[in-house]
């Protein structure tokens, strides 16, 4: 059954897509380290939700575009897809890593009380706002998801997503509130961004022959 190998490229893109430097990325950091790593599993879960929303959104849309639109357009989607991969790629590969300062972080460091409600609403706000999660996402499935796809396995695919999301937003919480491994991850992060980097280009290439050959 092809719906495997087909989750399977879904998981590895958006597992990078997770991995990539941003808000959400910055925010975990800050408020697990610079608080606590309770103040840090509520960030995570604000975020958590947000994405559900976005997620659930996305998938009808992409669901209606691929049963809706013609092939032509389609395939103009998909190479718009593969060229925010392959941006998407090199931002991923270049991005430095370095330790958030207090300077840096101005704007979160002045709430000196960050309660977990708190913590959930800062994670949930950052989220919700942020329109390239959406768009990003839409992106994944139409590199990755065939258009054959029915909707039921579509939320499926979605469900273990975002299971993903939270093992990911709670470890990060674990690791990042933890002295050794804030090092350790900072030390090694830009080995990991350079391999994720390398993953989505590899998956923008495979898109774009994809869609040259249909």
């Amino acid at each position: 059954m092809y719906y495997i190998p087909q989750f399977l490229d879904l998981f590895a893109v958006n597992l990078g897509n997770l991995a990539s430097p941003g808000p959400e990325t910055a925010l975990m950091m800050h408020n697990s380290s610079y608080y606590s790593r309770k103040v840090g599993l509520y960030t995570g879960f604000g975020i958590l939700c947000s994405t559900i929303i976005h997620r659930i959104y996305s998938i009808l849309i992409f669901h209606v575009v691929l049963t809706q639109s013609s092939l032509f357009w389609l395939n103009i989607l998909k190479y718009v897809a593969s060229t925010y991969l392959a941006y998407l790629a090199v931002r991923m590969f270049f991005s430095p890593v370095a330790e958030p300062s207090k300077q840096d972080s101005k704007y979160i460091t002045h709430l000196k009380g960050l309660t977990p409600k708190k913590a959930f609403k800062m994670g949930f706000l950052i989220d919700i706002v942020h329109p390239s999660s959406s768009i990003g996402f839409i992106t994944i499935l139409t590199a990755t998801v065939s258009r054959e796809t029915p909707l039921s396995v579509l939320i499926v695919y979605v469900t273990l997503l975002m299971c993903t999301s939270l093992i990911w937003y709670s470890g990060s919480a674990f690791l990042f509130s933890h002295p050794f491994f804030r090092k350790l991850v900072y030390k090694g992060g830009k080995w990991v961004n350079r391999t994720m980097g390398v993953l989505m280009f590899y998956f923008a290439c495979k898109l774009a022959m994809r869609t040259l050959e249909s």
